[in-house]
């Protein structure tokens, strides 16, 4: 048996039938790692990563952790004899000049209230020229890499950051996106080509640098339509799988939203994706586990679907119920037990208020999303 826990969910993704289950919440937020150990009497440190880790093995669950993509390109500084107290005007050079782009310095980033850099026609000029400089990168994307494989080792999985080639690298705001996609078409899409390029110039040092998992993502169809998906998305999610078949890598697809209908009509199963998550269930998502995971390839390996809002206001009881259901709509088919998003920060909180004085099983629920089931196996009675 593979004893670490990189291999353990590397061999389980590749060949599920003959490996045990996995266990992988997504990206718990570093407040809960730090709030969970604290619960759990066990030492604390300035490093996320460490933290993590160190729960996990305390937990038995496998790791997974995610590197940067679009912020490797576009290196924004900020010129402080041109920013205000309340402004920050930014800068990057290009080819083609000065790029400059003035936002608040307190936002949300990629909310609908963020300021992002590309506006205009002339703002796409720029992130052209950008990402058309990404070989000038790779020795700080090398770097940047190999120091998350050794960071990491061989305690968890790394996944690469999802480029998002429909969203600009997180260079637009989202709300921006469908008016400049039916305003400019053409602009927006030799954009979108653009990053899609430097974004597989980026994977090429990844898979080099050991890095796990290719990546993309997309909207569900709370924010998309089924013909928006199929030329803004649908091309480049296929194109990032197939170059990293090609190269025998693994390539991870992430939705959190509205997701059923691509399910039923057999999209996903056209993605070329080795991971599929989040399967997420109402109110986020619109998937039944059981019933849409029929409707997925018994070759693609699915994860998530344990809900947030229960994970942060249910009872420890309630979530062991649901996590058990989790284990039945996936029996014989690969299943990495996991939330449906990332798990953020003050839902720890929330749950040392509910489950006090229950400390190890709350432990186990707020890094697994299982409770206390660790042992139960999706695979038997798989055909």
């Amino acid at each position: 048996m593979n004893s670490s826990p990189r291999q353990r969910f590397l061999s389980y993704v590749r060949n599920p039938a003959t490996s045990r289950p996995v266990i992988s919440p997504f990206l718990p937020h570093p407040d809960v790692i730090r709030d969970t150990l604290n619960l759990l009497h066990l030492p604390v440190t300035d490093d996320p990563v460490n933290n993590e880790i160190r729960l996990s093995k305390d937990l038995g669950y496998e790791p997974m952790f995610m590197t940067d993509c679009g912020g490797l390109f576009f290196n924004w500084e900020t010129d402080e004899d041109r920013s205000t107290p309340e402004m920050a005007f930014r800068t990057i050079m290009t080819p083609k000049g000065e790029w400059t782009w003035k936002a608040p310095r307190k936002v949300v980033p990629w909310s609908d209230e963020a300021a992002c850099p590309v506006e205009t026609e002339r703002d796409h000029e720029f992130f052209v020229a950008v990402c058309e400089q990404a070989g000038n990168l790779e020795e700080n994307m090398r770097a940047y890499f190999r120091s998350w494989r050794q960071r990491v080792g061989e305690d968890g999985v790394i996944v690469l950051g999802h480029p998002h080639p429909s969203w600009l690298g997180f260079q637009i705001n989202p709300t921006s996106i469908f008016y400049q996609w039916s305003d400019f078409p053409d602009v927006y899409t030799r954009s979108m080509n653009a990053f899609y390029e430097a974004s597989l110039y980026a994977m090429s040092i990844a898979l080099s640098e050991g890095i796990d998992f290719m990546s993309d993502s997309s909207y569900g169809l709370e924010m998309t339509s089924p013909e928006l998906f199929a030329v803004m998305d649908l091309p480049y999610i296929r194109g990032f799988a197939e170059w990293t078949h090609r190269r025998d890598g693994l390539f991870w697809y992430h939705n959190c939203g509205f997701t059923s209908t691509f399910i039923k009509q057999g999209i996903f199963n056209t993605l070329g994706a080795d991971v599929i998550e989040t399967i997420a269930p109402p109110p986020e998502g619109d998937n039944d586990l059981g019933e849409s995971r029929r409707h997925i390839d018994k070759s693609i390996c699915t994860k998530g679907n344990l809900n947030l809002r229960l994970l942060r206001d249910g009872s420890p009881a309630e979530i062991a119920d649901h996590a058990r259901k989790i284990v039945t709509d996936v029996r014989g088919y690969p299943h990495i037990f996991s939330t449906a998003d990332a798990v953020l920060g003050d839902q720890a909180r929330k749950l040392h208020h509910v489950c006090e004085g229950n400390e190890r099983d709350t432990g186990k629920i707020v890094a697994s999303g299982i409770g206390t089931i660790n042992n139960s196996s999706p695979t038997k009675g798989r055909s």
